[in-house]
């Protein structure tokens, strides 16, 4: 009978050891409308919407003019953007297998420069290239085109929204 009253009396305090630990401490838990509001304090200079991208133009140096045909905003995921390229002087469409094209989302304060692979097929146009990627996430993204040809080269620096 002691052996019984022991044991049970054992079971007892491991049972209430147990249960009072087990409860969760909410207190150090924030709940979601603390977070939420929190969040924008805490990742300043991060903040997506705050980067303007009228301040970042589209652009091209040297003797080819390169634009971009599809629209400044597409989904982020898997993406197709439609480049142009045209010969500075004489406006006529470029048709080249020597286009290299990389895509960017330019350095923010606390990320380092985030890049995507890009894979680049010529367009149904002359002088048009499809340029297939995958923008990681939403925000500003940087479609930089060089073309090097026949003693000319240029640079297009194309600017596009991920949504």
């Amino acid at each position: 009978m002691k052996k019984l009253f022991f044991s049970l009396f054992a079971i007892g305090l491991i049972a209430t050891g147990c249960a009072s630990s087990s409860e969760p401490d909410t207190a150090a838990v924030p709940d979601a409308a603390e977070t939420s509001e929190a969040m924008p304090d805490e990742m300043e200079g991060m903040d997506m919407e705050g980067m303007d991208m009228g301040s970042m133009e589209s652009s091209s140096e040297g003797d080819y003019e390169f634009s971009l045909v599809s629209p400044e905003s597409v989904p982020s995921g898997d993406a197709e953007v439609v480049v142009a390229i045209k010969d500075a002087t004489t406006g006529e469409p470029v048709t080249t297998d020597n286009l290299s094209v990389d895509v960017y989302m330019m350095e923010m304060e606390g990320m380092e420069e985030m890049t995507a692979e890009s894979e680049v097929m010529a367009g149904s146009e002359p002088g048009t290239y499809m340029v297939n990627t995958y923008l990681g996430m939403a925000g500003p993204w940087v479609v930089h085109s060089t073309l090097e040809e026949d003693g000319k080269e240029g640079v297009g620096h194309l600017m596009i929204e991920a949504e």
